[in-house]
């Protein structure tokens, strides 16, 4: 999408599937899936790719200390594009709502009539969402780097270090991510209405895209959007060398097979299901049903078997556990809620009712807190 926003158009090569289908396949809709729709097969070598591929290979090959500034760097862009964003959202919102740019356009009808209808009904609606359960299973995806965790604890020079900055990292970007969605959710709402003439993408690059108007975003917002584009694959590297590292001390894998599973393998993943239109459903389903679990139960679960052994340990050698049962305690208790709550959404989003969701949620509660560790 950012070569689109940038250039016009974006071009990938794919296999042709058909006889007289071109290896090329360009395309200028400015969206999360720009080849969607143009006859592109689903594995895609694009020009985005490239760039993302090949920069993030080249980042995979150093030490995360001697890249420490440039990360520091890609985050500053991240969140100036975050506030930048933020600030565009808001203004095309306060533009939706004021009576004197209704006209006669089709958005401007539309708003008048849910206004006079009921305001109130038209804030929750953008506010709570059609199907508000849906979201959890992103959010989880968004939060995925949870999970390395206990990596980042093993390279860190003091354990207290990691978790501080991990802490950080979560209240960041859960700030960035409230302050993006409340702002722009009034505009996404509008695009999915149909308030906006031939507009339907109501992905945040796309809402930017359409605050100018007709003359497209200011040239600005179009160098904030190649910031925000750079600074999303900072992150990339960080995955891949922690994975890497596990692979050579846990696993015992030699230094290249190693290198070529962590940093090459999930590019020519991305490569091959580049234009699959299930990733929606992967990125929300996966969520919910993979990382839920595993970055926010297993812990729990795992903390606990292990304050078990270290207290029989203790007795064996007769020493005094530090543990008086009450952070037991708390820590199944706080199990026992998330793992009931992730069930109870998962059960919603699939059969939409509330009283099955809440039937879920008592009965993992129930087994949960009958599990011994």
């Amino acid at each position: 999408e950012m070569f689109v926003a940038l250039g016009g158009k974006s071009c990938a090569i794919g296999w042709p599937t058909s006889d007289d289908a071109s290896w090329i396949h360009c395309s200028t809709h400015a969206s999360m899936k720009p080849f969607m729709g143009t006859g592109a097969p689903t594995s895609l070598l694009s020009i985005g790719w490239f760039v993302a591929a090949s920069a993030s290979v080249a980042m995979g090959t150093v030490d995360l200390d001697d890249m420490i500034g440039l990360q520091y760097f890609l985050f500053g862009c991240l969140a100036c594009s975050a506030v930048r964003f933020s600030y565009v959202l808001n203004n095309m919102a306060n533009a939706l709502s004021e009576n004197d740019d209704y006209g006669d356009s089709t958005a401007g009808r539309m708003l008048a009539e849910e206004e006079v209808g009921s305001s109130e009904g038209s804030l929750v609606e953008w506010f709570v969402g059609p199907n508000p359960f849906q979201t959890v299973g992103p959010i989880m995806f968004n939060f995925a780097f949870i999970v390395t965790s206990p990596s980042s604890v093993c390279l860190a020079k003091k354990e207290t270090i990691a978790y501080k900055a991990l802490g950080m990292a979560c209240v960041a970007m859960g700030t960035m991510y409230a302050m993006v969605g409340l702002t722009g959710a009034s505009v996404s709402n509008a695009v999915k209405n149909g308030m906006y003439e031939g507009e339907t993408d109501s992905n945040l690059l796309s809402l930017i895209m359409m605050s100018g108007g007709e003359d497209g975003a200011s040239m600005l917002d179009l160098c904030i959007i190649a910031l925000f584009g750079f600074s999303t694959v900072a992150s990339i590297p960080v995955y891949c060398l922690l994975a890497k590292e596990t692979l050579i001390t846990d696993a015992g894998v030699a230094p290249l097979p190693a290198f070529l599973l962590s940093n090459v393998l999930p590019w020519v993943i991305v490569a091959l299901t580049y234009n699959a239109a299930f990733f929606d459903a992967f990125v929300n389903w996966s969520g919910l049903l993979i990382l839920g679990y595993t970055n926010f139960s297993m812990p729990l679960l795992l903390d606990l078997k292990l304050k078990t052994v270290r207290a029989a340990r203790a007795m064996g050698e007769n020493m005094v556990s530090s543990d008086d049962g009450s952070t037991t305690k708390t820590t199944k208790s706080i199990m026992v809620l998330v793992t009931a709550s992730i069930t109870s959404v998962i059960v919603i989003s699939i059969a939409n009712s509330l009283t099955l969701a809440a039937a879920a949620f008592l009965l993992t509660a129930f087994m949960v807190a009958g599990v011994k560790v």
